[in-house]
């Protein structure tokens, strides 16, 4: 019997990075959820990114182990399992039948059929198993099509002390406010819409992480945090104990916005908020709880930048979004299109790189954001800013 009668359906082999993997046929014509195993070549950069951040995280451990629930074809665990170095074994589960055997397939074409577990199984069911049964892993890789919340708080006890947790959103409009109502049912936050969409989405995700690991006693702190296209990614370190869990979700917090002058500040506690702006008078909106703290950390990052898969091309897309994060501020939680301000200020957009230049030469804090190069970050107030802008533009 042949591999395709087997499997029920025709397949053909690609390449992604140093993996051949098998995926359907009609893959890149047709919807990926419409195939008979989920495969989706436009999230390669999400798979680029997870091996960069699983080596530089773990960088100089060996015999390390990972947990893919949601595999589908299992690109994601196969190429971990490749380019990272680190990881001796793997389990990768799906509720989807034809996955599991895809999974077995391309594990044994690329030689990890000893190293890697293909396992027919629901999501929650293998991550509560694996807690169960004390074989925490190293690495816990949840990549859903949507929202991943109702996977994480199983995800977090799935995890080693001092493990990493990697997890995919693509419902943007939920965690970025443009779907207040769905944000607050899924992930118990409220939201509105803001000029930086994208920052609200990965503080969103984050805090989400945080709390959803704080609940377990365990402690969850972001190591990168990466918002692209159609998804944001976040990474984050785990560890165990009531104390560092307390810790780590008291960077939780709320952010108050003006939509009328777009002033935005941090508060500890919603209750403690004036409903009008001390501005300009203007209706508040209130976000949160979000993480405020740092989206990324330094020391992983850098490990990342030097690692010598810079030069291999199958990683250029994603070191680009690297370079970005490393010049991006970390530590203010929201950020300002320039177009919006320069529409405000009734002038034309002016350089971006000249508008940062100039908000450093005045001593205030500014830097361009990963995901969006006509956007920046500062904590000149927008008076400030709209005034800039004008003699920027000039």
């Amino acid at each position: 019997m042949s591999l395709e009668d087997e499997l029920g359906f025709p397949v053909k082999c690609i390449s992604e990075g140093h993996a051949k993997i098998l995926v359907p046929h009609g893959v890149g014509e047709v919807d990926p959820s419409s195939l008979p195993v989920f495969y989706n070549p436009a999230s390669k950069i999400s798979r680029d990114l997870a091996v960069l951040a699983v080596e530089g995280y773990f960088a100089g451990k060996t015999g390390l182990s990972i947990c893919e629930p949601l595999a589908g074809c299992g690109v994601r665990t196969i190429r971990i399992m490749l380019e990272s170095g680190v990881m001796e074994r793997a389990v990768a589960g799906d509720i989807n039948k034809n996955a599991a055997k895809l999974i077995s397939a391309n594990a044994a074409i690329n030689g990890l059929s000893e190293r890697v577990k293909a396992l027919h199984i629901d999501a929650n069911l293998l991550l509560a198993k694996i807690h169960a049964e004390h074989e925490r892993v190293d690495y816990v890789d949840i990549d859903p099509a949507g929202s991943p919340a109702r996977f994480l708080e199983n995800a977090c006890r799935a995890t080693s002390r001092n493990g990493l947790l990697g997890a995919s959103a693509t419902d943007l409009a939920a965690l970025s406010g443009a779907s207040a109502s769905t944000a607050l049912w899924r992930y118990g936050v409220h939201l509105a819409k803001t000029v930086f969409l994208k920052e609200v989405a990965a503080r969103t995700l984050t805090g989400f992480i945080v709390m959803s690991a704080s609940r377990l006693g365990l402690a969850a702190r972001p190591v990168l945090t990466v918002v692209h296209r159609h998804f944001v990614r976040v990474f984050a370190s785990l560890d165990r104990g009531r104390s560092k869990a307390l810790e780590a979700s008291s960077e939780m917090g709320y952010l108050v916005h003006c939509r009328a002058c777009l002033s935005t500040r941090k508060a500890a506690f919603p209750a403690l908020i004036d409903g009008k702006c001390q501005e300009c008078g203007g209706q508040l909106v209130v976000l949160g709880p979000l993480w405020l703290g740092v989206l990324s950390d330094e020391a992983v990052l850098n490990r990342m930048l030097k690692n010598s898969k810079i030069d291999d091309p199958t990683y250029g897309d994603a070191y680009k979004i690297l370079r970005g994060i490393a010049g991006e501020i970390q530590d203010i939680p929201y950020y300002y299109p320039v177009a919006e301000l320069a529409r405000r200020a009734k002038t034309s957009p002016p350089k971006v790189s000249r508008l940062v230049e100039k908000l450093r030469e005045l001593g205030y804090k500014a830097s361009t954001m990963h995901h969006d190069n006509s956007a920046i970050k500062t904590d000149a107030p927008p008076k400030t800013l709209l005034e800039l802008v004008r003699d920027t533009a000039a």
